[in-house]
């Protein structure tokens, strides 16, 4: 039988949301601009599109973004098999993916999203030329709308992962 483990499922969740976090807060940091697209639409109106070698940082970062979910997501596929003795269902590696990338969605809309950018409001985060603007963060309608696309896209991106596990 094969077994969904949730303190595996919460564990696994939270290094992805820790390894994709040291990313976007790291990046953040370094230029808050190379997460222009995802600033509300009033706060990307008030700077320049982003230059040639921002473009290419932002790539570097996009990387950098890949390389650490998709290491987190091997580290929970190579643990759900060993806990099933080396073979699992399409069905619980699609759930143990799935939950584990929900766990982030829910870090990033809950610790990210509210807790450090809409409370806290560091300067680290905002933009140059956009001070003043920091009520815009504040948006919960926007904060459920990108949790709610977030489930869509971990619901997609579950299924080559278990693919991957199950075959």
């Amino acid at each position: 039988m094969f077994t969904l483990s949730l303190p595996q499922v919460v564990v696994d969740g939270l290094i992805l949301s820790l390894a994709l976090s040291v990313v976007i807060l790291g990046s953040l940091y370094l230029n808050p601009r190379l997460w222009m697209h995802d600033y509300p639409a009033d706060m990307r109106a008030k700077v320049p599109p982003l230059t040639r070698r921002e473009k290419q940082v932002q790539l570097v970062v996009t990387v950098l973004f890949l390389a650490a979910g998709v290491g987190a997501l091997v580290w929970a596929g190579t643990r759900l098999l060993a806990a099933n003795g080396g073979q699992v269902t399409f069905l619980t590696a699609y759930v143990h993916i799935f939950l584990v990338l929900n766990i982030f969605n829910v870090f990033d809309a809950v610790v990210l999203d509210y807790l450090l950018i809409a409370r806290l409001k560091p300067k680290f985060v905002m933009m140059p030329g956009t001070a003043g603007m920091e009520y815009l963060f504040e948006d919960w309608g926007m904060h459920l709308r990108n949790y709610l696309k977030g489930i869509v896209v971990c619901a997609v991106l579950a299924l080559p992962a278990a693919l991957l596990i199950a075959f």
